[in-house]
């Protein structure tokens, strides 16, 4: 059984996320928002937490650079593997955010569809910093934090993938829902013949002027905030994207 650590994709995560999210598989219209934001500029982009492509590939489509950058080595062989099926080119690098360092200065760095939510709480800083420090002087970075509108404790949802001629049973738990610490806890479990995964997997949220007060005790300014993406037809708030440059 593997039980790798919290929030990690490991290979039947990976390859279930790829086949229910593929490249262009837009998420409340977010790749729509980042196409229209990211044409309008120039300059490399870092998408810190490429997982597959989802956003990457149709960003690469519409001839905008991207650096790609995971943590999971199992997404960014798929990322990679997508890559040649597009025939788009990328670079990317197998690291963690809040210790990652390349000799580049980015335009822009962009974290969509409340990746940003993924890191502990303890370490946002470090990651932020890092951010800071591979960021152009008149640079710009979009972060996504999502709300748990609708995680419920104790709810269990079953379902299979059929991946590669074999299925892949799939078991999602809502094990819990801290207020204090702004956290929520899901267990995901895989299971593939004779392999089982269990996925941990915490999602931090926060408030807004808390979020805003996080960014400029960073040494950020200019902080703007997009409402799900401009999306008048969204009446329930779920999405935030946070855009501030140095």
């Amino acid at each position: 059984m593997n039980t790798k650590k919290t929030n990690y994709y490991s290979n039947l995560a990976a390859l279930v996320y790829n086949e229910s999210k593929p490249p262009g598989t837009s998420i409340d219209g977010d790749i729509e928002f980042y196409t229209n934001e990211l044409i309008k500029r120039n300059g490399l982009v870092l998408e810190a937490g490429v997982g597959n492509g989802r956003m990457a590939i149709p960003l690469l489509r519409k001839g905008i650079s991207i650096f790609a950058l995971d943590n999971s080595s199992e997404m960014l062989e798929i990322y990679n593997r997508n890559l040649k099926k597009y025939n788009m080119q990328s670079d990317s690098m197998h690291a963690d955010l809040k210790d990652f360092k390349v000799n580049i200065k980015f335009e822009t760095i962009i974290m969509p569809n409340g990746s940003f939510c993924l890191i502990d709480r303890n370490d946002i800083l470090n990651v932020l910093n890092n951010f800071k420090n591979h960021l152009e002087d008149n640079g710009k970075v979009y972060i996504d934090l999502i709300f748990p509108t609708s995680f419920k404790p104790g709810n269990v949802h079953e379902f299979d993938f059929l991946i590669d001629d074999d299925y892949v049973k799939i078991k999602n738990k809502s094990i819990s829902m801290n207020w204090i610490e702004q956290k929520t806890y899901t267990e995901l479990e895989y299971k593939k013949n004779t392999t089982t995964e269990i996925q941990h997997f915490s999602l931090w949220w926060y408030g807004v002027e808390e979020f805003k007060n996080i960014l400029m005790n960073s040494g950020f300014k200019d902080i703007h905030i997009i409402e799900n993406y401009n999306n008048i037809k969204n009446l329930n708030l779920k999405t935030l994207t946070f855009i501030f440059g140095k």
